[in-house]
């Protein structure tokens, strides 16, 4: 088995066309939740049985991180502009996916679901890769952000009155590290989503105009299709 990780470019909006997109590269069966920027992790514990694209799309479970250990599955989130993480401990076989907003930054759901895969599945050697999102230059709040993201100072630059530029990268960053996690570096990439929007998709930039990236990992057979892709093995 391997660890296969994938941080897409633009995928459509349309679920039933992204999730066809992905499997074309042979990222399936993927399994995504219904995000709700929050700290809700669902557990996918072997032996998992998919319920089917048809069955998920129509019912999603709610949460913003997805954990398993169940062999042969993906597991993904959806982003444009918020931080996907993807974490995984290979011998333990044990795979997550992290959907970090700031509102998600806020709770700390990146060290949660690292409690999570050690504390509910064994995992003790993990590693982290961080995809595309949006860095601190772009990403301008009011003060609510910084009031919300509590103990990151060092990540957070007022530009004015009530304007902060905030560092989601940095802040999960130093959140994986904080609680034990190795970052893979290789694997991982510092592309910005609203400064690069011919690649992806960002809200800041795009508006009204919608589609995602989605990251996705799974502990899987490795096939032809995936060897050129980031993978831990």
């Amino acid at each position: 088995m391997n660890i296969i990780t994938h941080f897409s470019g633009k995928l459509p909006a349309d679920a039933r066309e992204r999730y066809d997109a992905l499997a074309g590269l042979g990222y399936a069966p993927l399994f995504t939740a219904y995000q709700q920027h929050g700290d809700n992790i669902i557990r996918l514990r072997k032996p998992y049985t998919y319920p089917g694209l048809d069955a998920l799309i129509e019912d999603q479970p709610k949460g913003d991180a997805i954990v398993t250990d169940q062999p042969g599955l993906f597991v993904g989130v959806k982003t444009a502009d918020c931080v996907p993480i993807l974490l995984w401990d290979e011998a333990a076989g044990v795979v997550a996916a992290v959907h970090a907003g700031w509102r998600g930054t806020a709770v700390n759901i990146t060290g949660k679901t690292v409690s999570v895969m050690r504390d509910e599945f064994g995992a003790h050697d993990i590693q982290a890769a961080i995809g595309p999102c949006i860095c601190q230059n772009c990403f301008v709040t009011r003060s609510d952000v910084p009031e919300a993201i509590t103990g990151q100072t060092g990540y957070i630059t007022q530009i004015g009155d009530d304007q902060f530029q905030v560092d989601l990268r940095g802040i999960n960053t130093a959140l994986l590290q904080n609680a034990g996690v190795t970052i893979n570096y290789q694997l991982s990439t510092i592309n910005c989503t609203c400064c690069d929007p011919e690649a992806y998709w960002s809200h800041r930039k795009h508006g009204s105009e919608r589609g995602l990236q989605v990251s996705l990992i799974g502990n899987v057979t490795l096939h032809p299709m995936s060897a050129s892709r980031g993978r831990n093995s």
